[in-house]
């Protein structure tokens, strides 16, 4: 897995819920082309107590696609 993608998902999530707080809208324009966006738009359905197990599974699903 490519850790780079990997560090870049967790930066987008953290991103949405710590700079883009009331303002999520601005973060979907942001980031709506760019390739992790479904990644961590799907990210979002789990818990932060979860994210660490999930967030790798969710990002080597885009690089087999």
């Amino acid at each position: 897995m490519n850790k780079n993608l990997l560090k870049e998902a967790y930066k987008l999530r953290f991103e949405y819920y710590n700079l883009y707080e009331e303002k999520e809208e601005k973060w979907h324009q942001k980031y709506k082309n760019h390739i992790l966006y479904e990644v961590v738009k799907q990210s979002f359905s789990y818990s932060y107590i979860d994210i660490a197990e999930i967030m790798p599974k969710l990002v080597e699903k885009i690089q087999i696609d």
